[in-house]
């Protein structure tokens, strides 16, 4: 779909690990990708991928600002 922008940045969790990539279509268009990929039972990784496009980036930013006490974490 997209050219790379910039190298991943990688978040090692317990049992998973995440990616936030920046990426850009063939028009132009921004956005960002968070994958989370985990082992599962055979050896092999399962990855699931949200796309979150320029334009709806504030908007998830200030939701996750929202739920982040529920979690008792301060952003």
């Amino acid at each position: 779909m997209g050219n790379e922008n910039s190298e991943a940045i990688k978040i090692p969790a317990w049992q998973r690990t995440y990616f936030l990539d920046v990426k850009e279509s063939k028009k132009g268009s921004k956005y960002l990708v968070f994958t989370e990929s985990r082992k599962n039972k055979e050896g092999k990784f399962d990855r699931q991928r949200i796309m979150i496009f320029k334009d709806d980036l504030h908007a998830v930013v200030e939701a996750l600002r929202k739920v982040a006490p529920e979690l008792g974490v301060n952003l």
